[in-house]
């Protein structure tokens, strides 16, 4: 009689962690790349909001502010407080990490938005690194009269 003994081999479950290792590997990379690209594009209609809000703005006082409000606060018309162009001005996903930054002239004839995205692969980043507030970013939106 032979003496059969139960379970798996030392090389077998050597090789199953393996595979297994491999696999979670690749996984985890997509994860973090998909939640990057999340955070990105978040990025991007924030400031495309931010952009029809400073249009409704415009349309009132034919200018642009020369100034925002706080990132975080409303966007409100100075003297009617019942013209809201947006509620609460959005903040950068990653915050404090990052943070969103609006320039205009002293007359208000342009605007310019920027943000950070992650992905340096986006086939949306800026060419060179724009300063604003002395901090570089790499992707903005601007008025139609402009380039960001």
């Amino acid at each position: 009689m032979l003496n059969k003994t139960k379970g798996f081999s030392l090389i077998e479950l050597v090789i199953a962690m393996t595979i297994i290792a491999t696999l979670s590997a690749a996984l985890w990379g997509n994860f973090f790349s998909s939640i990057i690209k999340g955070r990105d594009s978040r990025r991007k209609q924030d400031l495309e909001s931010v952009a029809k809000a400073l249009e409704l703005y415009y349309s009132d006082f034919r200018a642009y502010p020369t100034a925002m409000p706080a990132w975080g606060g409303s966007f409100a018309h100075p003297t009617k407080a019942t013209v809201i162009y947006m509620q609460k001005l959005p903040t950068d996903p990653s915050f404090p990490k990052y943070t969103y930054c609006y320039t205009s002239d002293t007359n208000g004839t342009y605007y310019k938005l920027y943000a950070n995205l992650e992905n340096t692969s986006d086939p949306k980043l800026l060419p060179t690194l724009v300063p604003c507030n002395s901090v570089n970013y790499n992707y903005g939106i601007s008025s139609s009269n402009t380039i960001p």
